[in-house]
């Protein structure tokens, strides 16, 4: 593959911007491309209030502002800006055959080691795989919004997408600051396929009258959503045990006969198997001898970081 020096990012939307954004701030040549003028100078304008707000809370120095939109190239041109380019993002919206119409193009007009990037969030990307001559160079980058900001990119290979690809992918993406993990092509992937599970139960909830929009947010924010920038839900689920879990699962699935509560095989065979988490040493993860006290000294040492924060957010 070659050296990664200029990027193409195909639209200049909500996603788009934000990777153009952060691709300039690690100092690669960009070219921002979307179908008019108008969308590029709306993008130009959110580049601006972020790099603003950046500035105000001393995330970079005011004198930065300048150089990251030099290394931006705004154009509608997306022939021109895909023969530039070393590496191609594409955040158009979602409609699979635009995309496959885009990576059609891009096929033809880059040399076959440009890896060309989906941030689809939904799409199986073997489908764009199935319209390119080199699907070796297919893989799918979901990034959160965000994207200059969020550390999350799902990288999604294909079946047919090669490890070079991979590799180098994984590569660029942490040096571009980001924090990319593997997972197959499904729908919804991994993280929109929990973030919407916990949608629908939220919204089950309002619509049952047991709770407003508002109670719900605060009770997220204040107990789970709390704790889950410092530790993953097999995480928690260790340090509880897992045979609470199962015991909650039950009274639940008992009393609200939902198939989302029914208590999972996957955690019943390790509860068999006697890993019931920290307490036993083995649960989802294994653990040394010692390990929960110094783990809860870990987990409390967090979550105090967080409640320091929390707490400022609150005065503020």
């Amino acid at each position: 593959m070659r050296e990664i020096k200029t990027a193409l990012v195909l639209g200049a939307g909500t996603m788009g911007h934000g990777f153009a954004q952060l691709f300039a701030m690690h100092d690669l040549s960009v070219w921002l491309v979307d179908e008019t003028e108008a969308l590029l100078e709306r993008a130009r304008g959110w580049l601006r209030d972020n790099l603003s707000l950046m500035v105000e809370i001393g995330e970079i120095e005011k004198e930065k502002v300048g150089s990251v939109l030099n290394h931006i190239h705004f154009t509608t041109d997306r022939k021109e800006a895909a023969q530039q380019a070393d590496f191609v993002l594409e955040a158009v919206y979602e409609d699979l055959d635009l995309k496959k119409r885009l990576f059609r193009e891009l096929d033809t007009w880059t040399p076959p080691d440009v890896i060309l990037a989906s941030n689809t969030s939904s799409f199986d990307i073997n489908e764009l795989c199935s319209v390119v001559t080199h699907p070796e160079r297919v893989i799918g980058t979901h990034g959160y919004n965000p994207p200059q900001i969020t550390p999350c990119v799902e990288v999604i290979p294909t079946k047919l997408t090669s490890q070079q690809t991979i590799d180098e992918t994984f590569a660029f993406l942490r040096r571009m600051g980001k924090v990319p993990t593997r997972c197959t092509s499904a729908p919804g992937f991994v993280g929109n396929r929990i973030q919407f599970a916990m949608a629908a139960e939220a919204l089950a909830i309002v619509e049952e009258g047991l709770a407003t929009p508002e109670e719900v947010d605060q009770i997220v924010k204040t107990s789970f959503g709390f704790r889950l920038s410092a530790y993953g839900p097999f995480e928690i689920c260790d340090l509880a045990g897992l045979d609470v879990y199962d015991a909650i699962f039950n009274y639940l699935y008992d009393r609200l006969k939902r198939e989302q509560f029914k208590p999972p095989p996957i955690l019943q065979k390790r509860i068999r198997e006697g890993a019931i988490g920290v307490k036993s040493g083995r649960g989802f993860y294994t653990y040394e001898e010692g390990a929960a006290a110094q783990m809860k000294r870990e987990r409390d040492r967090r979550l105090y970081r967080r409640l320091r924060l929390f707490r400022e957010e609150q005065k503020g």
